[in-house]
C-alpha cells in the first residue's frame, strides 16, 4: 500500500527528528519522503566546535539506522550526501 502526502509530511518530519538525535551538523541536509522512500540530499558535517575523534562517516550510519526504524519507512536513498569530516 502506497503512503499518501500527509504520512510521507509525517516521516519526513520523524525521520529529521531522528536524525537530529546523532550529534552531527545536518542544518544542511534535505531530508524528502515520497511513498515511504527516503531520500537524502546535502552535505553532512561534524558539529560545529567538535574536538577531539569524531568519526561522520560512523556518526551518519547510525542516522542511517535511526531513520531506518522510523515506522513507515521503507528505504533511504543517501548517494546524493557529502559527508566532510
Amino acid at each position: 500500500m502506497a503512503a499518501n502526502k500527509e504520512e510521507d509530511r509525517y516521516i519526513a518530519k520523524t525521520a529529521r527528528a531522528a536524525a537530529a538525535r546523532i550529534n552531527l551538523d545536518i542544518t544542511e541536509l534535505q531530508i524528502t519522503c515520497g511513498n515511504g522512500n527516503i531520500e537524502l540530499i546535502g552535505k553532512v558535517r561534524a558539529p560545529r566546535g567538535a574536538t577531539g575523534n569524531v568519526s561522520v562517516r560512523k556518526d551518519f550510519q547510525s542516522m542511517l539506522t535511526l531513520i531506518r526504524a522510523v515506522r513507515g519507512v521503507r528505504d533511504i536513498q543517501s548517494s546524493r550526501v557529502i559527508l566532510f569530516d
